[in-house]
């Protein structure tokens, strides 16, 4: 046999073994499928595997795996050891789900029935005290409006020196007539719920208060005066991080030069990613009248900024700031999904390319799995980093290389304007930041936690369409901000909206930090725990 011979040979062996893993992967998912579907339709769980102990086993029992030679990413190669240490599952309890016991409870009690009818039917003898039934339902009261009206006394001099009262409440604004708790809960309609203000006008309505959509923006204006210091510092904490996930979506705003017309600008969304748990996953949106790249570029410019900026794959992006100062990654999320589409589209060269890309996220998945289940003092977490660079340099570098020498050798063989074509085009023009997602340590795959702070209002401007005026754009980024990062944090953020407005009128000694949703969350557990 020649050389050339045994070449194609081996292409072909190799290519056979790719659709093989494509065909296993189909088939296991279309398994677990009709797995999941008999569980249901049996009234218990689908079989369900300890994900963060094979996680455990796995990505620190790394010696095993090299001396096996390839990547324990098999999840048959675990399957005894997984069994051996999945606890036990009891059967999920059926019927309705109980009521939270943290809910106010309204005790009612039922009348007796009438006296005459408590007599047995076939005695005649009357009837005696059981037992107590009990029925819990859910219930909603209407919101209620009311006005508080504070009384003071003023305090006079017959000097005719200058008055002594009482302050009014931290939590009341005199000028507006309207109380914080008000403000707080049209911020987070408009902005959380994404209620727009001529909905709310309606509602408010409908309980009699009559508070005009101009009366809401007005308040909005005030609150966004309010809160700028504390946007500020989560702008200064996102571009002092060394690794920043970078995305943008476009809005429609309301254009003054052309009445009845719009046209397109932009919010750019900065999330930090950080060892730090007090600045990890801090959110700040810069609006933009603009779609030009020129626009975060001045801002990581302006802030001196030094580090990993992760984007998509989006013209301009790979040119931001100073070249010297910035490592720009791809995102793997972006080029799966295109070879995805493929897949749909019932191109079978495609599932070989979507089964490597998907061995590359396994492998990062079970790190990410196992620093889920270790504490912050847990010695292991220290060498996650190291270990996954090691596993990444042993396993995903040489899997990124076949997957880009397959993607070079096919794309020439296919129409320019197919599926397959478009995913391979993507995923060789963005071959070196995606390269780099890989080289990095302790980088992500993906640019989805951005993506997913944007998510929210994407799908609120589906509701309020645009931004009645230019001036609006940066009043919706610097209340998004806040918000956004109450939701980032689990924090309900009327609670939190009303202590800080309180706060804020009060000139609180707490220093800006401290009124940070995270900090404040902290801070308001550690006083209910004392209480």
């Amino acid at each position: 046999m020649t050389l050339d011979a045994a070449l194609r040979a081996l292409a072909d062996a190799e290519a056979r073994v790719h659709q093989l893993e494509w065909e296993r992967t189909r088939l296991s998912l279309r398994v677990k499928d009709l797995e999941q579907q008999l569980a249901s339709r049996a009234g218990r769980p689908a079989p369900a595997e300890s994900a963060a102990a094979s996680a455990a086993l796995s990505f620190f029992g790394e010696e095993a795996a090299a001396a096996g030679g390839e990547a324990p990413t098999d999840q048959a190669s675990l399957g005894t050891r997984r069994r051996a240490i999945a606890p036990a599952t009891s059967p999920r309890p059926r019927g309705r789900k109980p009521l939270d016991p943290a809910l106010p409870r309204e005790v009612i009690p039922l009348p007796d029935p009438p006296e005459a009818s408590r007599v047995d039917v076939f005695t005649g003898k009357p009837l005696v005290r059981g037992f107590t039934e009990t029925l819990e339902v859910l219930a909603r009261k209407p919101a209620v409006y009311f006005v508080k009206h504070y009384e003071r006394t003023v305090w006079v001099s017959l000097a005719k020196t200058a008055p002594l009262a009482t302050p009014w409440p931290a939590s009341a604004l005199p000028r507006s007539g309207i109380d914080a708790s008000v403000v707080a809960h049209i911020a987070a309609a408009h902005f959380v719920e994404h209620v727009p203000y001529y909905r709310l006008e309606h509602q408010l309505a409908r309980t009699g208060v009559a508070l005009p959509r101009t009366t809401q923006m007005s308040l909005m204006a005030q609150l966004e005066t309010r809160v700028a210091p504390i946007v500020e510092y989560l702008k200064r904490e996102v571009l002092s991080s060394d690794y920043v996930h970078l995305d943008a979506t476009p809005i429609d705003v309301c254009d003054p030069a052309r009445p009845g017309a719009a046209r397109s600008a932009t919010v750019w969304a900065y999330r930090a990613r950080s060892p730090d748990p007090a600045r990890d996953g801090l959110v700040w949106f810069d609006y933009r009248a603009t779609k030009s790249p020129v626009e975060p570029s001045a801002v990581l410019r302006e802030a001196h900024y030094r580090g990993v900026v992760q984007t998509d794959g989006a013209a301009g992006l790979d040119t931001l700031g100073a070249p010297e100062h910035i490592t720009h990654l791809g995102c793997w999320a972006h080029a799966r999904r295109y070879v995805a589409e493929a897949v749909e589209a019932a191109d079978a060269r495609a599932g070989p390319y979507l089964v490597m890309i998907d061995r590359l996220f396994r492998i990062d998945a079970r790190a990410r799995r196992l620093s889920a289940t270790l504490g912050r003092d847990d010695p292991r977490r220290a060498t996650l980093v190291e270990r996954l660079a090691r596993w990444r340099e042993r396993f995903s570098l040489p899997l990124m290389r076949d997957l880009f020498t397959r993607a070079a050798t096919e794309i020439v063989t296919l129409p320019p304007k197919s599926a397959l074509a478009t995913a391979l085009g993507y995923l060789l023009g963005q071959r070196a930041p995606l390269t780099r997602c890989v080289t990095t340590p302790g980088s992500s795959l993906d640019n989805n936690p951005v993506e997913n702070a944007i998510r929210p209002l994407k799908l609120g401007a589906r509701n309020w369409l645009f931004i009645g005026h230019p001036e609006a754009g940066p009043r919706l980024a610097n209340l998004f901000t806040l918000l956004e990062n109450c939701r980032q944090a689990g924090v309900e953020p009327e609670a939190y909206l009303i202590d800080l407005i309180a706060a804020l009128a009060d000139r609180s000694p707490h220093s800006i930090a401290d009124w940070l949703p995270r900090a404040w969350q902290r801070r308001r557990a550690d006083g209910i725990a004392s209480n």
